[in-house]
């Protein structure tokens, strides 16, 4: 009692009812499902694509509303507005930040040289749509691909990746602001850190943006960690630990790896649905590779150093008062931060530089990963990398060339190893594993690395190529055992 008589002297109400009001509002954008019906709408000749009966998050919904809308229907105007936004990411190259391309680091250099080439591979693919005409020495690109369910390559990469990610990450981003903005992030970091420093090294507030990446977009917990950086919040080791080790993919991708895989197809199990359990473990083995991979080599060198410029505030360590120390967290960020249309302009306009690194990388590295995977043998040969460790949890013949190569072609693009098995009948293990890689592993060139290399984060390149392959064997080691364990030899469909 006393505390809170003491607290409502220092605090308006307007304070408060900054506090509860938008952080619930953000809790409900990102973490709360509600069902909407299956909707089709019609306005004069613009027909909107169907959209299924489903429960979902609002963020999700919303992103499914304006893909119904702009792309899914008969006005497709998506393709054009992917376009536009790599467009926007060459205009940047050249005009309005030329300095971080070209006079930074040489693999900065190099990836604004895929980003144009990925620019012109997305000119060529928009040409394709909207006027039907492509050079007939590129059919490789625009021809269908048994592989890919007799999708072309161009139709893959606009429609599976291109599209989702220039729609969910915007959507991510307009309530991302609810959520860590007004109080949130700081009430339950102070209860979180009590774990989150011993076992992971990394702040309380790492904790709610693991959650709201895996919820919303690891693309809202780049942004996120970008601006507790900047600010001053998290030091260059916690900001890289967190973009790398626990921002994975969202839930929209996982529900993609899972049909994909049929774990969620309970006509292939005798009527059993792995979806909950494919989820939970997921997440879990996530955060065990977290736990090793944050103590090991390059993650545990980076410095604990701030953002040039910035002031260092740093978690305060709380021993008593848990409560009244996460209120008083809470409400003194909730007191002095900026309205929420400032805030809201603030992220769009960050978002924005990172969409556009997004869609020009992405343009390269998907269409580039596709190519390597159905037209070379070179996914094959480095798949060999991981041979032994499949062959511990009793891989063989095609199957284990499919879990090789799988994760392999993982770190080009998170969605391709799931197609591997989409048709044919493979083994439980083998689906569950092929399901459970991409998102454990985190890293992939196809968007998160041009997303995670478009913030301020200082992470490097070569720094990801290593965390990438060191958590892909721990989680080939760590998902195989729970392949073993739960799922019989025998269980095939």
């Amino acid at each position: 009692m006393l505390f809170m008589a003491a607290s409502i002297k220092k605090y308006s109400a307007t304070t408060y009812l900054k506090f509860f009001l938008f952080s619930a509002f953000g809790v409900f954008a990102f973490f709360i499902n509600f069902y909407l019906p299956a909707y089709q709408i019609t306005i004069g000749s613009w027909v909107w694509g169907a959209v299924k009966g489903q429960s979902n998050v609002l963020c999700s919904h919303l992103t499914n509303f304006i893909k119904a809308a702009l792309y899914t229907g008969n006005f497709k105007a998506m393709p054009f507005v992917v376009w536009a936004i790599g467009a926007f990411a060459v205009v940047d190259l050249f005009a309005l930040r030329p300095q971080k391309a070209w006079k930074t680091t040489k693999v900065n250099a190099a990836f604004s040289i895929f980003k144009i080439i990925g620019f012109l591979v997305l000119t060529l693919i928009v040409i394709d749509i909207y006027f039907g005409y492509h050079f007939s020495f590129m059919g490789w690109l625009f021809d269908p691909v048994g592989s890919l369910n007799n999708n072309s390559i161009a139709n893959f990469v606009m429609a599976n990746i291109l599209v989702t990610i220039c729609i969910s990450i915007p959507c991510a981003s307009l309530f991302l602001p609810f959520l860590v903005d007004y109080g949130l992030v700081d009430f339950i970091g102070v209860f979180v850190r009590v774990i989150m420093r011993p076992v992971f090294r990394l702040p309380g507030r790492a904790a709610i943006i693991m959650v709201t990446a895996f919820l919303g977009n690891f693309s809202a917990g780049h942004i996120a960690v970008n601006d507790q950086y900047k600010t001053g919040r998290m030091t260059e080791r916690e900001s890289v630990c967190i973009d790398t080790s626990l921002s994975t993919v969202s839930v929209g991708f996982l529900m993609a790896l899972a049909t994909n895989t049929g774990l969620n197809n309970a006509e292939l199990w005798g009527g059993k649905n792995y979806w909950n359990l494919y989820f939970w473990l997921a997440f879990l083995i996530t955060l065990i590779v977290a736990f090793i991979g944050v103590r090991i080599f390059p993650l545990r060198k980076i410095p604990d150093s701030y953002y040039p410029g910035s002031t260092p505030n740093p978690e305060k360590i709380i021993r008593t008062g848990l409560f009244s120390a996460a209120v008083t967290e809470a409400l003194d960020i909730a007191r002095d931060q900026e309205n929420v249309g400032k805030r809201i302009k603030y992220y769009m306009v960050e978002t924005m530089n990172v969409l556009g690194t997004v869609s020009a990388g992405t343009s390269f590295f998907g269409t580039f990963g596709v190519v390597l995977y159905t037209f070379t043998p070179i996914v094959r040969w480095l798949g060999y990398i991981f041979w032994p460790f499949f062959r511990l949890f009793g891989f063989t013949g095609k199957e284990l060339e499919i879990a090789t190569q799988g994760s392999m072609i993982s770190f080009v693009e998170v969605t391709v190893p799931a197609l591997l098995v989409a048709t044919g009948v493979w083994s439980m293990r083998l689906r569950f594993m092929l399901a459970v890689l991409p998102v454990t592993s985190i890293i992939f060139l196809a968007s998160f690395v041009p997303c995670c290399m478009g913030t301020e984060v200082p992470v490097k390149f070569w720094h990801l190529c290593v965390i990438w392959l060191e958590r892909m064997i721990l989680s080939i080691l760590i998902a195989g055992l729970f392949a073993i364990l739960l799922f019989p030899a025998n269980m095939i469909a």
